[in-house]
């Protein structure tokens, strides 16, 4: 009995997992607060969603009409399905599926893993891998713009891997229909059908059976396009030029402000190209990065080894592909100097890759039966725990993680000198803690920014009430973020009420005037 119970759970070693999480999630998603983009993203969603379902046209002048919709019309659709009208329940509900999506994203990287290299250990290290990065975990209930895109990669990946490995015609539906959502989501996911299409076009070059190989590359291509069109309603009045209009407003973003960089407030527009590879080795833990890079290195050295392994349909191309994944997007933003800000977060998609190429290093250890990996494995449990505590310690701004090699630095250096909260989470927090302590019918309070107002929306209707927005100076309470202000309030210094602090450094406080 005891012998078949571990059979079952082995065999559904993923699923568990899955539900574990699921059970964390449904026990937390209510803690988060709003961040600075989600009320735009759902406009974005309400107004594309009128214009599929009613003769409402103002999308067609709307200035975000160019962004995709695939994630926010679906939850527009629960959000009237469900008759959600107070903001509280609607911004709950956005939260959980988001999260609930990036839930599904790490089992298809478990079972993706676990059907290259047919081994649950590696998948099992795969999953924590992606739940436990701290800042990817946090944003996986209020990011719907980045998480959905990065969990998409995944379920892309997964299909990606699959499709080539049986070539029928149903596994190149089920990649188009993946690929055709991505592109929705950010355009960027062109990367994921130019890589099909280039090892579509290779293996008819070399296969017998050409007419096959090229009746593969014909449904995949109008599956993914046809999905495009049909999910975005952006594209249905002009197809060509639309979407030639939003790839070139991806690859020149309308934003200038200034993002906070190694002490110094630098216009989005002027960063230097070691933006996202500084915040990307700075917000993963280190034991993550020594191993993505090992795997990194030992498989550029097997295909300059015998690059011809890698022609031919196997897990070293496969790998190789998602090498390029890692790759390519990091050399694309730096050579066109792309608009980047808010950290790596618009990258965070190429993260799933890097994880992939840990787990080749790791599949290489394992098959050598060295004492490595048993080492490897034992700093990767540590460093699992130890991250666990952090993000429990920490909850729930546990978004606001830099790696051991910040650990120590001296108070308030981090806020100083790099985006913290930047979207503005912590003001419900912030805002939880006024209602707690004043017990005044009326509380007027000023915020440093938007976010301060946007997160208003997810306390419980009667404490809403209690809280008027009034400008500094008739205010009883100030709450800051830091955002643009990474200097002390030096002249708030005695009015200092209560600080929110992610180890010696201030994510948001308070201050009362009266």
């Amino acid at each position: 009995m005891k012998k078949n119970y571990l059979s079952f759970l082995h065999q559904h070693l993923g699923f568990f997992l899955f539900l574990i999480m699921l059970l964390i999630g449904l026990l937390t998603f209510d803690s988060y607060g709003i961040s600075w983009d989600e009320s735009v993203s759902r406009t974005n969603g309400v107004i594309s969603a009128t214009y599929a379902f009613s003769d409402d046209n103002r999308l067609l002048t709307w200035k975000d009409r160019d962004y995709g919709v695939a994630f926010e019309i679906p939850l527009v659709v629960l959000e009237k399905t469900f008759n959600l009208t107070d903001s509280r329940s609607i911004y709950l509900m956005r939260h959980l599926v988001t999260h609930l999506f990036f839930l599904l994203s790490c089992f298809y990287l478990f079972l993706l893993i676990d059907y290259l290299y047919k081994n649950k250990l590696l998948a099992t290290v795969g999953f924590f891998l992606l739940i436990l990065n701290p800042a990817i975990y946090a944003h996986s209930f209020f990011n719907t713009k980045d998480i959905p895109f990065l969990s998409m990669f995944i379920i892309c990946f997964y299909y990606f891997v699959k499709a080539f490995d049986k070539k029928t015609l149903l596994s190149f539906i089920k990649l188009g229909l993946c690929a055709g959502l991505l592109i929705n989501i950010r355009i960027m996911g062109i990367l994921i059908v130019l890589a099909a299409l280039l090892i579509l076009i290779l293996d008819i070059f070399k296969a017998q059976e050409k007419q096959k190989q090229l009746k593969l590359l014909i449904v995949f291509v109008i599956t993914t396009f046809l999905t495009l069109y049909i999910s975005w309603p952006f594209l249905w009045n002009n197809p060509l030029n639309n979407f030639a209009y939003a790839f070139e407003n991806m690859s020149n973003f309308r934003w200038e402000s200034s993002v906070l960089f190694n002490g110094e407030l630098i216009k989005a527009t002027d960063l230097s190209w070691n933006y996202i590879p500084t915040w990307f080795t700075i917000t993963t833990p280190i034991v993550y990065l020594v191993l993505g890079t090992f795997g990194f290195l030992l498989l550029l050295f097997h295909f300059f080894k015998t690059p011809s392994a890698f022609l031919e349909n196997s897990i070293q191309r496969t790998n190789l592909i998602f090498l390029g994944f890692f790759v390519a997007p990091l050399v694309a933003v730096i050579l066109f100097h792309s608009v980047l800000y808010d950290g790596w977060r618009q990258m965070y998609f190429i993260y799933p890759s890097f994880i992939l190429l840990a787990i080749y290093g790791l599949s290489h250890l394992f098959r050598k039966n060295n004492k490595t990996f048993i080492v490897s494995l034992g700093f990767l449990i540590i460093t699992f725990m130890f991250t666990s505590i952090y993000m429990i310690r920490n909850f729930p701004l546990q978004g606001v993680y830099f790696n051991e090699a910040f650990s120590f630095s001296s108070p308030e250096y981090l806020r100083k000198n790099y985006e913290m909260d930047y979207w503005g989470v912590s003001y419900k927090q912030s805002l939880e803690y006024i209602l707690k302590v004043d017990s005044s019918t009326s509380i007027d309070i000023a915020v440093e920014n938007d976010p301060g107002i946007y997160n208003l929306h997810i306390l419980p209707p009667s404490e809403r009430k209690r809280i008027k927005i009034v400008p500094r100076e008739n205010a009883t309470y100030f709450i800051t973020n830091y955002r643009w202000h990474p200097q002390d309030y030096s002249e708030y210094a005695d009015f200092k009420f209560y600080s929110f602090l992610v180890g010696n450094n201030t994510v948001s406080e308070i201050f009362k005037f009266k």
